[in-house]
């Protein structure tokens, strides 16, 4: 067993596997060091600017063809600047659901969502043996929208036990969003 120091997450795999360690600056051994990530690859990810507002409510291609799926984003073209970001939300319970369109339009608050999608080192606390918790972390589902109206869906870069960067956590999450569209389905 591997003692897990106090302020690290610790997940235990079925069938014993492994213990998972995340920043933990007061483990035993290690440093911190400043790593590369990996950043999305393959073409951008281009969506419809708005989200479809039903019961499923997501991004569509932007052909129509299909909803986006979860974990599909490509990396920000060179030279593309939003002026705007979309997410699509769904809340409710047995009786009734609501679809909503949330927004950002501060350029303040979109520069540091672009800058945080285009991290390309972070620092982390790491040693010769790096052990991984059995965690997935999906992507942001967010539209970033240009002047044109253009719209993609950005991959998040991955840094070690392929987590989020957290940069790009703090850029969504801490936005201020405003719900600009809802509607709500009675069942």
């Amino acid at each position: 067993m591997v003692p897990v120091a106090l302020g690290a997450a610790g997940v235990a795999a079925v069938g014993g596997m492994a213990v998972g360690v995340r920043y933990a600056p007061d483990y035993p051994g290690g440093h911190w060091a400043t790593v590369a990530t990996r950043m999305p690859t393959g073409s951008p990810v281009y969506v419809k600017p708005e989200c479809t507002l039903t019961l499923g409510n997501a991004f569509e291609s932007a052909t129509g063809s299909a909803p986006v799926p979860m974990g599909a984003g490509g990396p920000i073209p060179p030279g593309f600047t939003p002026v705007r970001a979309v997410r699509c939300g769904v809340y409710g319970d047995s009786s009734s659901q609501t679809a909503t369109q949330s927004e950002v339009r501060d350029p303040g608050v979109l520069k540091a969502m672009v800058d945080a999608y285009r991290t390309t080192h972070v620092r982390e606390h790491v040693n010769g043996l790096q052990i991984c918790p059995a965690i997935a972390e999906l992507d942001p589902i967010v539209a970033l929208v240009d002047a044109h109206g253009v719209a993609i869906v950005p991959g998040a870069p991955r840094a070690v036990c392929d987590f989020i960067v957290p940069a790009v956590i703090s850029a969504t999450r801490d936005a201020v969003w405003t719900v600009t569209e809802s509607v709500t389905v009675h069942g």
